[in-house]
Parts: C-alpha cells; sequence; structure tokens
C-alpha cells in the first residue's frame, strides 16, 4: 500500500503515476496454496468462478475470457456481472509475480499483480469490443499506477487478453479511442496491454472469498468507478 508520501507526490504528479514495480527477484515469494482453493459459486450469476475451461460449452456454444485491472475490483467487477452475454466474473490478482497472493500482499505493492477481474463471456452474444468499452469508458485509462485516490502499481490500468487474436481486437480498440481521450483533455493511455500468458507469471489467482461480488454482498461498499466522459464507440473499429 502507498504510504502518504507516495500519495501526495501522486496526486500532485502532473500527467501519469509511475510507481517501482516488483520484479521476479524482487517479488514477495507467495504461499503454496490458493487463497481460494474451493470457491463458492458466483452470488449473483450463481456460476462457477473459474475460467473459460471450465464452463460446459455446447456443440456450436463458444466461451472465451478476458482479464481487466480499472483499479480497486470491488467496482469492476459489479460493471460486468449483468452484461447480456457475460457468463461470469470474479475478483483476483495478474500481472505479477508473486505465487498465490493474499490480499494484504498485493497491497504491499510488492508482488507485480494488479487488481483485476476476469470476465468469461459467450462471444456470439456480446463481443470483446464492446466488453473494452464498458471498461474505457468508466475508468481513467492514463493515470499510470494509480486510478483516483488509489496509488500504487496494484491499481494501474491493465488488460491481459487470452488469444492472439483478441489482443489484436484490444489493440486495435484502444488505437481507435485514444485520439477520443485527447481530445477530451486526458493524456495518453498508459494501459497496460499483453497476452495474459505473457503478463508476469502468466496466471490469474482468484482473490479471497471475502472479496467476490464484494458490491452484491455490500451495496454501500467503497467504489470509485463511473462515467469518465469519453465515448468509445465500437461499431466503426
Amino acid at each position: 500500500m502507498a504510504n502518504f508520501f507516495e500519495r501526495i507526490a501522486a496526486l500532485n504528479t502532473s500527467g501519469p503515476y509511475k510507481a517501482e514495480r516488483a520484479t521476479a527477484e524482487t517479488a514477495l515469494k507467495g504461499g503454496r496454496h490458493p487463497v481460494l482453493e474451493n470457491p463458492q459459486p458466483h452470488a449473483v450469476l450463481g456460476s462457477s468462478l473459474g475460467g473459460a475451461a471450465d464452463f460446459a460449452a455446447g456443440d456450436s456454444a463458444k466461451v472465451d475470457e478476458l482479464v481487466v485491472g480499472m483499479g480497486c475490483f470491488w467496482g469492476v467487477e459489479r460493471m460486468f456481472w449483468g452484461i447480456d452475454g457475460v457468463l461470469g466474473t470474479s475478483s483476483g490478482y495478474a500481472g505479477g509475480y508473486t505465487k498465490n497472493p493474499t490480499y494484504r500482499e498485493v497491497c504491499t505493492g510488492r508482488t507485480g499483480h494488479a487488481e483485476a477481474v476476469r470476465i468469461v463471456f459467450d462471444p456470439e452474444r456480446v463481443s470483446v469490443e464492446e466488453l473494452l468499452k464498458v471498461m474505457f469508458e468508466n475508468h481513467d485509462p492514463t493515470q499510470g499506477d494509480r486510478q483516483g485516490n488509489d496509488v500504487g502499481t496494484q491499481y494501474r490500468s491493465a488488460v491481459y487478453a487470452s488469444s492472439p487474436e483478441q489482443l489484436e481486437k484490444i489493440q486495435k480498440a484502444m488505437q481507435s479511442w485514444a485520439k477520443n481521450f485527447e481530445e477530451a483533455g486526458f493524456g495518453p493511455l498508459t494501459t497496460e496491454v499483453s497476452l495474459m500468458s505473457e503478463a508476469g507469471d502468466g496466471q490469474y489467482y482468484l482473490a479471497e472469498d471475502e472479496h467476490q461480488q464484494y458490491l452484491h454482498k455490500n451495496p454501500g461498499g467503497y467504489c470509485n468507478h463511473g462515467p469518465n466522459g469519453v465515448s468509445c464507440p465500437t461499431g466503426v473499429l
């Protein structure tokens, strides 16, 4: 967690804030076991908290997944579980090097992980571009290692793709929308983009049970996400 002086520095930085990032050599080692070994079903959807491979698919059905970071994962997860075509969501950690990290460890900034949300979806009902539209219209993807008053590498904006084809779509969408942010008075996009398999140790780790569907369990809980005023159209990509 960022200390008082780091927060002051970040809030008074002109442009995106860059914090020191843990590396494979400097990151905390982590634990031997997942912090959520036996996840309960999704509290809203009743589905698995697992990835695309855990969802049974019919002969013609397709299942894909996408991992996004937009700052505190509580508000992020809520944005996606009600979208038609989204089969499951979960809160977790990705992009770093600490194995089986805990929330406390991620908050130290010494894991390299971002607070993230995995979205499992039917691409025949909702496209990756439509999911990205929700993401990019509801946070500030130009702040570097912070989101509002939340300061640290764990709060960075990030998109981790499940395949090279999906990565190409993500990059094309971001390239199309970048000018919209600059015209609206924001700076260049700082969103970290890569294949999930190449982000940190390549793993997505489920967060503790209390963080899953947090704002469903705690309706008055903390959320710092909402419209940023920038339009990210998908029909022209």
